[in-house]
Order: structure tokens, then C-alpha cells, then sequence
């Protein structure tokens, strides 16, 4: 089953303090689940990938194979990998 998989980070700007989080949704847009982390002090480029990297290892855990991730940050986005990931047996859908 594919799954659609929301990610986005934030800096706070006076302390520069970070947090990440994201949504899961199934193929007819039903939430699945959420999460979010705080990450301390790290760039915009960094609290973006952290958020991609906690969903992915959700995803796997979780046992879902298919993904596609949506970031609002094109240069994270063109960071991704256009594969799958070989080791894990997921395959994320990039559109850049």
C-alpha cells in the first residue's frame, strides 16, 4: 500500500531552537499517524532532512514499502535519492 508522507521543520528565530515533525496518510488521505521531535540548534536544510529521516524510519518500522514524501524545501528535495533505498526495501516516489 502506498502511503503520502508530510514532512516540514521549523526554527525559532530568536533562539534558533529547531523542531521537526510530520503526517502519514494513507492513499484516500485518512490520517495514519504523527510525530514530531525537537532538535535543539540546527539549520533550516538540517530540520528538514531530520524530519524526512524520523518518517522514513517510522515508515520502515511500521512495515510500509511505499512512500511518497512531500517537503516544501526544493533543495532537500533534490537531495533525495531518485531509487530506492537498496538496504531497506522502501521505495520513496521523488517529483522535484
Amino acid at each position: 500500500m502506498w502511503v503520502h508522507f508530510f514532512s516540514d521543520g521549523a526554527i525559532e528565530r530568536v533562539t534558533g531552537n529547531a523542531s521537526t515533525g510530520g503526517v502519514i496518510c494513507d492513499q484516500a488521505s485518512n490520517w495514519i499517524l504523527g510525530y514530531n521531535r525537537y532538535l535543539g540548534s540546527c539549520t533550516p536544510f538540517e530540520a528538514e532532512l531530520w524530519g524526512i529521516l524520523d518518517g522514513i524510519l517510522i515508515l520502515l518500522i511500521k512495515g510500509y514499502k511505499w512512500a511518497t514524501i512531500q517537503t516544501d524545501n526544493l533543495g532537500v528535495a533534490k537531495a533525495l535519492p531518485d531509487k530506492g533505498l537498496e538496504d531497506s526495501e522502501l521505495y520513496i516516489g521523488k517529483q522535484t
